[in-house]
């Protein structure tokens, strides 16, 4: 048993054995979040409260060397954090995340922008993007949600220091007026219907051609193309870390599939 098993069956035990879950058999433990949102009124210092509260829950968890009062020894600096022994370890709680499902967020994070392949998230020292370096870890689904939510409170306040310029740029004599461009030709209404499927197609990797017209250089023909040399070496759609099913595989339990039912 290495030592990453025997932490998760050392975690499920200790959880068994409490009052509360005694008479029951469980499979694995999954990390929850207690997170208190500021109650404070005011809707802006709420916020700021909020993104500093995240950073706190968000830090990932130091050794024991690394706490204050205790010597660092730099040579180990690097190794100054617990959970980033995997890169499917969450680097607060220590959770496994190959099993757990991230839902929504999975595309938003665990996938490459442009080719959509999924590749692991793994936060900063510093927890807010770009601050400090990589960790070999990644964050739970409980952490990736505290972390977007933290995500989307700075941007707020990003988009309110813009209002701010506006204001001080008014005291200055200056205005902004906002320019209409002209509205975009009415699509047809098959174009509107099959967008959604070209979407999906672009997520999952399928390669999508466009032929312009050479004279007016707008689009003539659209096409997707299944190219199955691709098709096996792209993974399927998943919000799970520990999916290992290959395209080639999923095509065949469909076919499988569609011949039972012709049977």
């Amino acid at each position: 048993m290495t030592n990453k098993d025997f932490r998760e069956q050392r975690m499920l035990e200790l959880m068994t054995q409490l009052p509360q879950n005694k008479g029951e058999e469980w499979d694995t433990v999954v990390p929850v979040v207690d997170f208190a949102f500021s109650p404070h009124p005011d809707p802006v210092k709420a916020r700021r409260q909020n993104i500093k509260r995240a950073m706190k829950a968000l830090k990932p968890t130091k050794r024991w060397f690394a706490v204050p009062g205790f010597a660092l020894i730099p040579f180990l600096g690097r190794h100054r954090y617990k959970h980033t022994d995997s890169p499917h370890r969450c680097v607060v709680d220590g959770a496994d995340c190959r099993q757990l499902d991230y839902g929504e967020l999975f595309d938003q994070y665990f996938r490459d922008p442009n080719t959509m392949q999924v590749e692991t998230f793994h936060p900063t020292t510093g927890v807010i993007p770009g601050r400090g370096r990589k960790l070999g870890g990644t964050y739970c689904p409980q952490h990736m949600q505290l972390y977007h939510l933290m995500n989307e409170w700075i941007e707020q306040e990003s988009q309110d220091s813009d209002t701010g310029f506006f204001k001080q740029m008014k005291k200055k004599g200056v205005s902004f007026v906002p320019v209409k461009r002209n509205a975009p030709k009415d699509q047809h209404p098959l174009i509107v219907k099959w967008t959604p499927a070209f979407i999906e197609a672009q997520k999952d990797g399928i390669p999508i051609m466009h032929y312009k017209n050479p004279v007016t250089g707008e689009n003539d023909l659209t096409m997707i193309v299944f190219d199955n040399r691709v098709l096996e070496s792209t993974m399927p759609q998943t919000t799970q870390l520990g999916s290992q099913m290959s395209v080639a595989q999923y095509h065949k339990l469909v076919e499988m599939a569609a011949a039972e039912e012709t049977q």
